[in-house]
C-alpha cells in the first residue's frame, strides 16, 4: 500500500511540477541552476534515508560515465536507452523502498520528477535534453538534501 501511495505521490507532483520546470536545455547547455522550485528545511539541508543515498550515488554514477560522450554528441543510441534503464532502474529502487518522512519526500519527488522527465527524453533520443534535466535535478539534489560526499556536475 505504502508503494501505491509513493507512486501516487510522484504521478501528482509529475503533473504539478513538469508544466512549470522551465529548464535551461540544450542552447545553452548549462548544468549548473535550474528552475527546480525546491525548499530547505527550515534553512538547513534535508535528511533522507541510505535508500535515497543509493539510488542518487548510482544515478550520478551512471551520469557521469557518460558525460563526455554526451558532451561531444557521440553517445551511442543504444547507450543512451542503456543509461535510461539504469536511472528509471534507480528510481524506481528508491520509490518502491521509500521510508522518508512525509515532508522529505515531497521534497524528493520533485528532484526524482525532473530525473523521470530527463529519462523520458533519453528514452525519446533527445539525449541532450535528458541529460541536462537529470544533471540539474542531481546538482537541485545536492544543493537541498545532506548527502555526505556529493559532487555537483559541472
Amino acid at each position: 500500500m505504502k508503494t501505491l501511495q509513493t507512486l501516487t505521490a510522484l504521478a501528482v507532483t509529475l503533473a504539478l511540477t513538469s508544466p512549470g520546470l522551465a529548464l535551461a536545455q540544450a542552447a545553452s547547455h548549462d548544468h549548473g541552476a535550474s528552475s527546480v522550485e525546491m525548499t530547505l528545511n527550515d534553512g538547513a539541508k534535508w535528511q533522507g534515508d541510505q535508500n535515497m543515498l543509493t539510488g542518487m550515488n548510482a544515478i550520478h554514477d551512471t551520469m557521469t560515465a557518460n558525460l563526455d560522450a554526451i558532451h561531444a554528441g557521440s553517445l551511442p543510441a543504444e547507450a543512451s536507452a542503456t543509461m535510461a534503464a539504469d536511472v528509471q532502474k534507480q528510481v524506481d529502487f528508491m520509490v518502491e523502498n521509500c521510508v522518508l518522512e512525509p515532508e522529505v519526500d515531497e521534497q524528493f519527488h520533485i528532484v526524482l520528477g525532473e530525473v523521470m522527465n530527463g529519462v523520458s527524453a533519453l528514452e525519446a533520443g533527445e539525449v541532450e535534453h535528458g541529460a541536462v534535466s537529470i544533471v540539474q535535478a542531481l546538482n537541485a539534489y545536492g544543493e537541498h538534501f545532506e548527502h555526505p560526499g556529493w559532487q555537483m556536475i559541472d
